[in-house]
């Protein structure tokens, strides 16, 4: 039988997972998550996921009874039952469920979702059409909440204009995109937003940046403008799902996309060290 999803101790099927309407991810969006992927029952840099998915609960003060060896543990059973070539793991914790009230009392309580997910597989054949937005999300963007309402409207406008994602700015600033971490190549030399509280700590930029690190390519991890990103040499965008990819247009602006380039050459090391992550261990075949 198909065995799909996990809740509170269950291991079960998507279908039947019940959520009390009084969960606080219902009323509040009281929660956190986080998401990654994986095939061959292997899940691609787990350990930086759940590192970062612990450390989301506790600035939240959201308690969760599962320790990060046991939720390790039903992950990667999850991803050995899993059909698909490639998969999605979500993964989700909410304070716990109770009357509405926003003022939460003191308890050991939380409620644990995980799904798994057919994924299309990341590839280098995507380039990229990106449209830009204000970013009108709080002032928490450094934790991974599910209040998601403000990437959301970004990224159905950018839909329906016919593009795959949203570059997001404060006063000229680019912050990150809707759903991803997006970066700039200039002069030879990567420009990434610092780490601060207007984007997400993502873990396939952190990837990047180890790749970056073993090819010799320079770094500076600083605050950049639009101008800086229409006038940059190349872009990459940077998710769990995708890893990397280049960019071909940002708005009305064409860029030049070459498999040699700089930039696709970062996503084409970042991509096979998936490749080589999550290849079947033939040692004892």
């Amino acid at each position: 039988m198909l065995t799909n999803a996990y809740y509170n101790g269950l291991f079960t099927t998507r279908d039947k997972i019940r959520i009390s309407l009084t969960d606080r991810a219902v009323f509040f969006g009281d929660g956190i998550y986080d998401a990654v992927i994986g095939r061959g029952g292997k899940i691609f840099m787990l350990d930086e996921h759940l590192e970062r998915f612990y450390s989301n609960a506790k600035t939240l003060d959201i308690p969760i009874k599962t320790t990060q060896k046991e939720l390790k543990d039903i992950l990667l059973k999850l991803a050995a039952l899993s059909p698909y070539e490639c998969y999605f793991v979500y993964f989700q914790l909410t304070r716990f469920s109770s009357e509405r009230a926003h003022a939460y009392p003191d308890t050991d309580d939380s409620n644990l979702l995980v799904t798994v997910t057919d994924q299309e597989p990341p590839s280098l054949n995507k380039h990229l059409r990106l449209t830009v937005e204000k970013d009108l999300r709080h002032e928490m963007c450094n934790v991974k909440t599910i209040n998601l309402l403000p990437s959301v409207l970004a990224s159905r406008k950018a839909s329906i204009l016919g593009f795959d994602e949203v570059i997001l700015h404060r006063n000229g600033v680019v912050t990150e995109c809707a759903h991803s971490n997006v970066h700039i190549l200039s002069g030879g030399t990567v420009i990434t937003h610092p780490l601060d509280n207007y984007i997400l700590p993502g873990i396939s930029r952190k990837h990047m940046l180890s790749v970056c690190k073993k090819l010799g390519i320079p770094v500076v991890e600083r605050a950049f403008s639009l101008y800086e990103l229409f006038k940059a040499d190349e872009i990459i965008v940077t998710s769990s799902s995708k890893l990397a990819l280049t960019v071909r247009q940002v708005d009305e602006l064409e860029f030049t996309t070459s498999n040699k380039s700089l930039g696709s050459t970062i996503c084409k090391e970042m991509l096979e060290d998936f490749i080589n992550f999550t290849k079947k261990d033939t040692t004892n075949c």
